[in-house]
């Protein structure tokens, strides 16, 4: 079942699934805008609290994912699915991926953000095979504004041996707007890239990459979240996130050795939107635990074909120094995205990836986020 897999198309056929959800998501978003309504009356987002109330759904997330559920199962009746809103409904919290061919879905990343129409927020639709993410697609449909009579969004896709994209989209979305792409059917004033899923797609990250400083994580845009673990116990998750942010932001020297002067620390809300911008090269770290493979799976394709690496965002258990540094495992909850980057005389891409990963894992209090096995 495999070997009959196209990536190109199934790259298209995500893209197209993130697209469709997204549209709806924001259709859902203008109407709340609606200036007609009786006084006092308001649109009824169908919140309710999964964990806590910062972990919440919407009726607009549940739609999202039965929309994109019920398209997979019309085309690949034989592929498996996971998706956040139906395994958060369930019993079942193990991982559940295995070699299968595979789709693992977010109907709606960041609902928060999507509450307070704050604009990260994204469709985010990924698919493995023996375990490994193979194609990502993720969709940005609030990023542009809303405008009920136009209005943009931004589409990033990528898929195995075929690279990393970041494509306008301009609504209203037609079925001319993920067309096959060819030399044939392109304007003659528009150069084709390598691999160029769609027209006007633009390769990541956006500028040429450049070396990991040797002084790193010190300049660098670090991101992370804040998480839905909320308890301020000393020794609590929280309590050691924080801890670890502010060993990133601290000036060198301080935090007893541990300050990183990192430029910045952002936190917007989004884990697949993170991955995103550590793949155009926007962000140099993104450093998370407590997510899910939902959040991080599409966006991890998006990294790896950009030339980033994707590590956990702690050394495993038994990882002795001088061990090579492994690969995040999805069903981890424990990720870390590094920026893709130049080689130089001294260094190859991973050597100065994986001392930025050293210099990460040294400043971060270690989590504890499990999951039955």
């Amino acid at each position: 079942m495999t070997a009959d897999l196209n990536y190109a198309d199934l790259q298209r056929f995500a893209s197209q699934l993130a697209l469709d959800a997204g549209s709806y998501l924001r259709d859902q978003a203008i109407a709340r805008m609606a200036r007609n309504q009786p006084p006092g009356a308001a649109y009824d987002l169908g919140t309710s609290i999964k964990e806590n109330a910062a972990d919440i759904v919407t009726k607009a997330d549940m739609h999202a994912e039965a929309m994109i559920t019920g398209a997979i199962r019309e085309r690949f009746p034989e592929h498996k699915i996971i998706g956040e809103e139906s395994y958060s409904a369930g019993q079942e919290k193990r991982f559940l991926l295995d070699d299968d061919p595979t789709w693992i879905i977010d109907p709606l990343d960041g609902t928060v953000n999507f509450v307070h129409l704050y604009p990260n927020c994204c469709v985010s639709v990924g698919f493995c095979v023996n375990k490994k993410p193979v194609v990502g697609a993720i969709f940005a449909p609030l990023i542009g504004g809303l405008h009920p009579s136009g209005g943009f969004g931004t589409l990033y896709s990528g898929a195995t041996g075929l690279g990393s994209w970041s494509t306008p989209i301009s609504f209203p979305i037609t079925a001319a707007t993920l067309s096959p792409l060819s030399p044939q059917t392109a304007p003659r004033d528009i150069p084709l890239h390598p691999n160029q899923p769609f027209l006007h797609s633009t390769p990541l990250p956006y500028l040429p990459p450049t070396p990991i400083p040797k002084d790193a994580p010190k300049s660098c845009l670090f991101t992370a979240e804040w998480g839905k673990s909320r308890s301020d116990a000393p020794g609590s998750n929280l309590t050691k996130k924080v801890n670890t942010l502010w060993n990133f932001a601290g000036e060198i020297g301080g935090r007893e050795g541990k300050g990183g002067m990192v430029h910045g620390v952002r936190s917007i809300g989004s884990a697949a939107l993170d991955m995103v911008y550590v793949a155009t090269g926007a962000a140099d770290i993104f450093w998370e635990a407590g997510c899910w493979e939902w959040d991080v799976c599409a966006g991890a394709v998006l990294v790896l074909e950009a030339g980033g690496r994707f590590a956990p965002s702690q050394p495993p258990d038994d990882f002795k120094e001088g061990d090579e540094i492994p690969e995040a495992d999805l069903g981890s909850r424990l990720y870390l995205a590094i920026r893709p980057c130049a080689p130089t005389e001294d260094e190859t891409v991973r050597e100065q990836q994986d001392r930025l990963v050293r210099e990460v894992w040294r400043r971060a209090e270690r989590l504890d986020y499990v999951r039955p096995k």
